[in-house]
């Protein structure tokens, strides 16, 4: 027992006289070093300085954009209160015109979801397509939220969604036409929800897909 502690007293003593060697020794290297270490913090102090930039700024820019933000949206949402409707209108008056203009220069629409199977004089043929997206704003999607609300039909989704396949199916008529095609057969149409990765039930726009083979008669 007693030669224990006096191992446990002589283990202290040397701890303690180690630990007074290494802090008088430390204090003299910081004594002779004290302007190296001014220099030396100046340099940390920069260092320090400009990796604080660098982690700092994507922060800065995303307080930045959410402040930016909160006082753009209510602008944007007010207007496309006042405007997105007339848009809208204007864009399916604008599908309406061309369809009207190119069925009056051909006489007939060229587009046909049967397979022209009643044709035998076709000399030449190929895949004709085109797309489009559509996609509601904003205002848009709060009155769908409230219809959504009761239920039934969601008109102003429908009215979106329409003028987008009239797009899509008039792209269609005027790329036959340009690329030189009589008719387009076996006319399709498909469409798939664009939204936000992981936003599963977060629809922000429709492609609409239309396409058909084009045929060329022996005329």
């Amino acid at each position: 027992m007693l030669v224990n502690a006096d191992r446990r007293r002589a283990l202290a003593i040397a701890a303690l006289l180690l630990t007074v060697v290494v802090v008088g020794v430390a204090s003299a290297q910081e004594a002779n070093n004290t302007e190296e270490d001014l220099a030396d913090k100046e340099d940390d102090g920069s260092v320090v300085l400009l990796l604080g930039l660098v982690c700092g700024l994507p922060f800065f820019l995303l307080a930045l954009f959410g402040i930016l933000w909160m006082l753009v949206y209510p602008v944007m949402l007010v207007w496309a209160v006042l405007f997105s409707g007339k848009k809208l209108d204007q864009q399916i008056a604008n599908t309406t015109s061309r369809e009207v203009s190119l069925r009056d220069s051909l006489g007939r629409d060229p587009l046909t979801t049967i397979d022209g199977g009643y044709r035998t004089d076709i000399t030449s043929c190929g895949i004709v397509w085109t797309g489009v997206v559509f996609g509601p704003s904003h205002w848009h999607l709060l009155v769908g939220w409230f219809n959504n609300l009761t239920g039934g039909s969601i008109d102003i989704f429908q009215k979106v969604v329409s003028a987008g396949r009239a797009e899509a199916m008039q792209r269609l008529r005027e790329k036959a036409v340009a690329n030189g095609w009589d008719d387009v057969i076996n006319v399709r149409i498909d469409t798939a929800d664009m939204a936000p990765q992981g936003a599963k039930n977060s629809v922000k726009g429709v492609e609409i897909f239309a396409y058909g083979t084009g045929v060329k008669y022996d005329n």
